[in-house]
């Protein structure tokens, strides 16, 4: 993903030197965007897609820590993440600027090496494995829409003999598809918990496993995306059912399929994007 960078700075010839730091370091760069003082930083925040915020503390009209407080208090600007760059030295002013929730701090100036590895760690931090989200997605949605939970894998879960399979695609700033694995007896389940149904058939468990694949997709995009601004097309869920095991035995073969214990009944999940 290409970082678009804010750099907040009162100084010209500062933020052209910064500008200079960031092209020598091997990271993919979107858009970089400058502003002269905390108002004006605002300001881009509103018009542009921001991955990431360099401020300087001591600026006219409005200095990096106030616009920091006007970040963390917006629902907008909240979870964008800030470096304070400054030539202050870790005082106290920049220990409480961290605690609120500053990400990380650059003393002026500062060497590409240096740049690089704030954001090397700033963004194992950020961005967690996909395969993780799509897991907690699923959680999520087990647990608000059938009262189910995730738990610690055992060795001894049961092989799903008849089993179905739901597929959901998507498209926008990430294109790919989502497939679930479950057995029959699982979805019906499912259903039941779902619909509040006495005795789920076929048909009703097939359904809730779609329905259950859909939620999971709208849960999972949102948290795969750095711009709330990003929109996505969601394709109909598509079911697929077998009558032994084969189908969970190739499904989990596959070294990209992720296996799950929702309460004693083993699933499958599997991410596929497009390039």
């Amino acid at each position: 993903m290409a970082l678009n960078i804010l750099i907040v700075d009162d100084s010209r010839i500062t933020r052209t030197s910064i500008q200079h730091i960031i092209s020598m370091v091997d990271l993919e760069i979107g858009q970089i965007l400058e502003a002269e003082n905390g108002q004006e930083a605002l300001k881009v925040l509103t018009e542009a897609d921001v991955d990431l915020v360099l401020a300087d503390l001591n600026m006219p009209k409005m200095g990096g820590a106030e616009m920091i407080r006007h970040m963390k208090s917006s629902e907008a600007t909240k979870s964008i993440p800030v470096v304070v760059v400054s030539t202050e030295s870790r005082t106290t002013r920049i220990k409480n600027l961290l605690a609120e929730g500053v990400k990380e701090y650059l003393h002026k100036p500062f060497t590409p090496e240096e740049f690089r590895q704030i954001i090397q760690t700033l963004w194992n931090k950020q961005t967690p494995e996909l395969g993780d989200l799509l897991t907690k997605a699923m959680a999520e949605a087990l647990e608000t829409m059938a009262f189910l939970t995730v738990i610690p894998m055992e060795d001894d879960l049961p092989v799903p003999e008849k089993t179905i399979v739901a597929e959901i695609g998507f498209s926008g700033a990430k294109s790919g598809k989502i497939q679930i694995i479950a057995g029959l007896d699982f979805c019906k389940i499912l259903a039941e918990n779902i619909g509040a149904l006495e005795k789920a058939d076929k048909q009703a468990a097939c359904d809730a496993l779609k329905e259950f694949s859909n939620v999971t997709c709208g849960l999972f995009l949102p948290m795969v995306v750095s711009s709330t601004a990003d929109m996505f097309d969601i394709t109909v869920p598509k079911i697929k059912s077998c009558s032994n095991s084969s189908q969970w035995e190739e499904f989990v073969a596959d070294c990209s399929s992720d296996t799950l214990n929702i309460e004693g009944h083993a699933i499958a999940t599997r991410l596929i994007l497009k390039d």
